[in-house]
């Protein structure tokens, strides 16, 4: 079977939409870089090491922070950056990491409560994550794994659609967390696990 190992983001810092940009896209915290260089010595001694054939990441920035530190360590081929795999929240003119959003703010009600704020067309989201994560599973060799590093909600989504699960933002993942999605030849999907966190011990 192949492997999607699914990776969200590195912690990133709060960011408003440069002038002329369009949207918000922060960097990764201090406290990210940390979780990125913890994942990719993790990913070093993982037996998918060398089985990872290709690496994938959303166009964000945050993601392709987030990635760096393992294709170094590992030498692993430069990742291909896919806009499918971007989170709901692209093209937004502000960006609160989790820790720093409250309750009053009603887009984090909808997510803490499992579902999209009210800005997002969830069928359009859904149907672009589906296709891209299926795309990058279909074209790898049967036995391999391909590293995506993107986001909560692209992640969520995919995995509960798999699990027929009617809420698509259920799964509180951790920055640099790994889930992972088994794919058959025939195209039938198996999530073998949700949120591991054990390169984050001490960090949680």
């Amino acid at each position: 079977m192949t492997q999607l190992l699914l990776v969200r983001h590195a912690e990133p810092l709060a960011a408003t939409a440069e002038p002329g940009a369009a949207g918000a896209d922060p960097a990764i915290s201090p406290r990210g870089e940390e979780q990125a260089d913890r994942f990719a010595k993790w990913l070093a001694g993982a037996p998918e090491r060398d089985e990872v054939a290709e690496v994938v990441t959303s166009t964000m920035r945050r993601a392709r922070e987030s990635a760096a530190p393992a294709v170094r360590l590992l030498g692993l081929p430069e990742p291909a950056g896919v806009e499918e795999l971007c989170e709901f929240d692209r093209g937004r003119p502000s960006y609160r990491p989790v820790h720093l959003r409250d309750d009053t703010d009603e887009d984090w009600q909808a997510i803490r409560s499992g579902v999209f704020p009210s800005f997002v067309d969830g069928p359009a989201f859904t149907a672009r994550v589906v296709a891209a994560l299926d795309a990058i599973a279909a074209r790898q060799d049967p036995r391999g794994t391909a590293l995506v590093v993107c986001h909560a909600g692209v992640i969520n989504t995919y995995v509960t659609g798999i699990l027929g699960i009617d809420r698509p933002l259920v799964f509180p993942l951790h920055h640099t967390s790994v889930t992972r999605v088994l794919v058959s030849r025939s195209g039938a999907r198996r999530v073998s696990s949700v949120n591991e966190t054990q390169h984050l011990a001490g960090m949680l």
